[in-house]
């Protein structure tokens, strides 16, 4: 018991510092970020409206232009690839695997817990886990060798989102300890851990990581992490906007040798005060008059705002150029670009969404490998297996065609034409079969056209030498 007390341990300290770090990428990700401003907590609560207004999510922007490329449209597993498809089509992966994804860019890591499952048609349930609620142990000095997977849970969790991570009410926590040769659970009502046999002989809990490290010391980069300074800054920039839009944006009046009138108020205890009257309601149909013969009249230049403008608009250059994310897909400026120099622009992010897929891609396959040996299915040993994505690039339809029909005259065959086109390989399996069945078809259709045309040639050479009656007697159709 103190073996399985130690690993609960071990893997309840590694989630809380998980789930606070993942907590500060969440916000950015939700535009929840704090926005730092150099006042003290009386003018915080003035300008309270000027920091809500001030948000501007840029980080989003900056996932999202990846998460959105990287789509899963089928696998390669050898004779088990209709096999594992079914797998992924039952667990509603289409549109699950984008939940893992896209955690795993915001976060830097997620995870995906396998287990076998008589209730799902395909008899094995894949379902996405949160890094705020699950995480993985590694053999020490090897980062692919799972030795614990731990999940930690309540219904009833409480609204602490800061860095400290989650607050859970007492007594509603369910911890999960996945071992290699068994499975530990922990419930609020029992008295004791609930032991059973883990039937995959592995631990089921995977994790996925998009830019992982060589070193397990150091946490797995998240796709933010070049952007927080950026947003930061522009948060304060547009903030200082604001403040400045309110205070100085409008042209100040000043007048001197006025006499202010005064009256005297009395409040509901009694007590007086002295005010002083607004000496002028200033108005493009009013006039500003002054009796005294030494007054003056004058106003204070505003305040523009071009300067906060531009801050804004290098920050935002300079955050695309960090991240290679296109800078049209930030500053919305994009007018008379060839398709060319829209590829250009894009080749940055290209190469980045392909160098995410790669890590994901193994995580994904190591996963329809647990699912497959789950189910009995010999594609569980295949090591050639990959996934296959969606077309990372953006090309139009007649580029792509014109670039396959030249690709078709240098004898490359249809298959590759057709996964090149992003069929999926359900796609080309049942384009074969259409193909198969059409040159069937046509095979039939032009053994017919050369059948009647045999007879029609037997028939116009009996006709040269006797009557057609005669002919057609003696003709076997």
């Amino acid at each position: 018991m103190s073996y399985l007390d130690d690993m609960r341990t071990a893997c309840a300290y590694q989630l809380d510092a998980q789930a606070a770090r993942a907590l500060g990428y969440m916000g950015y990700y939700d535009g929840q970020s704090q926005i730092t401003a150099l006042m003290d907590s009386a003018e915080r609560e003035t300008f309270l409206r000027f920091l809500q207004e001030s948000y501007a999510n840029w980080c989003e922007l900056i996932v999202n232009a990846v998460a959105e490329r990287l789509q899963v449209v089928g696998f390669r597993f050898g004779d088990s690839t209709d096999a594992a498809w079914a797998i992924w089509q039952a667990n509603q992966l289409d549109a699950d695997s984008e939940l893992v994804q896209t955690d795993a860019l915001v976060c830097g890591r997620s995870f995906v817990l396998v287990q076998a499952d008589d209730d799902n048609p395909s008899g094995v349930s894949i379902t996405p886990e949160s890094p705020l609620e699950a995480t993985v142990l590694y053999e020490p000095g090897n980062r692919r060798k799972r030795i614990a997977g731990y999940k930690r849970f309540s219904d009833m969790t409480l609204a602490a989102m800061g860095t400290g991570g989650y607050a859970y009410a007492p007594g509603t926590v369910t911890e999960v300890l996945v071992l290699p040769d068994e499975i530990v659970t922990w419930t609020p009502d029992s008295q004791g851990p609930v032991i059973e046999a883990n039937p995959a002989g592995v631990v089921t809990l995977l994790e996925m990581q998009p830019q992982p490290r060589t070193s397990m010391a150091r946490a797995p980069r998240s796709e933010l992490d070049p952007a927080i300074s950026f947003q930061d800054r522009i948060h304060t920039t547009i903030f200082n906007r604001m403040v400045a839009t309110d205070y100085g944006a409008f042209r100040q009046i000043w007048a001197t040798g006025v006499k202010l009138a005064r009256q005297i108020t009395t409040a509901a205890d009694g007590t007086s005060q002295e005010v002083l009257v607004q000496p002028y309601n200033v108005g493009a149909n009013r006039l500003l008059t002054n009796e005294n013969p030494d007054g003056k009249f004058g106003s204070f230049p505003e305040s523009t705002l071009v300067g906060y403008l531009e801050a804004v608009d290098r920050d935002v250059s300079h955050l695309a150029a960090i991240t290679q994310t296109p800078p049209h897909y930030l500053l919305g400026k994009m007018a008379n670009l060839s398709a060319d120099a829209i590829k250009a622009a894009e080749a940055g992010l290209v190469s980045k969404v392909a160098r995410r897929a790669t890590h994901i891609g193994e995580t994904w396959e190591s996963v329809m490998r647990l699912a497959l040996g789950l189910v009995g299915d010999p594609g569980a040993a295949y090591i050639g297996a990959e996934v296959v994505w969606r077309d990372f690039e953006t090309r139009s339809e007649a580029q792509l065609v014109d670039a396959l029909t030249k690709m078709a005259t240098l004898g490359v065959p249809r298959e590759v034409l057709w996964q090149r086109w992003g069929a999926t390989p359900q796609e080309i399996q049942t384009w074969q079969g259409l193909s198969a069945a059409q040159a069937a078809q046509d095979a039939a259709n032009q053994a017919a056209a050369l059948g009647a045309a045999d007879i029609a040639k037997a028939l116009g050479q009996a006709g040269a030498g006797s009557p057609p009656e005669a002919d057609l007697s003696g003709q076997s159709l």
